[in-house]
């Protein structure tokens, strides 16, 4: 084999490994970022009962929902940035 030739082969296998590497690390972050939607749209719709509830409810019951309902929509807010974050890496 030319040098040429092998120095072409290994760039081949190199590139290869990195190309398997990152379909790799492409599958498990479509795996991991699919479970943690999983948990956000739970989550949403905790957040689309509470707020329900809020609407209906008066006085100390309706406070308590309310801060409950901010800190869902927190959570949220924080886990789809997460989300699209890794999708932008």
């Amino acid at each position: 084999m030319t040098r040429l030739k092998l120095a072409l082969h290994n760039e081949l296998q190199a590139l290869e490994l990195l190309r398997d590497e990152l379909k790799l690390q492409a599958h498990l972050l479509k795996a991991e970022a699919g479970t943690r939607w999983q948990q956000l749209e739970q989550d949403w719709a905790r957040l689309k009962e509470q707020v329900q509830r809020a609407e209906v409810a008066g006085g100390q019951a309706e406070s308590e929902l309310q801060a409950a309902a901010q800190l869902l929509v927190e959570t949220l807010k924080t886990g789809y940035g997460q989300i699209k974050n890794a999708l932008r890496s």
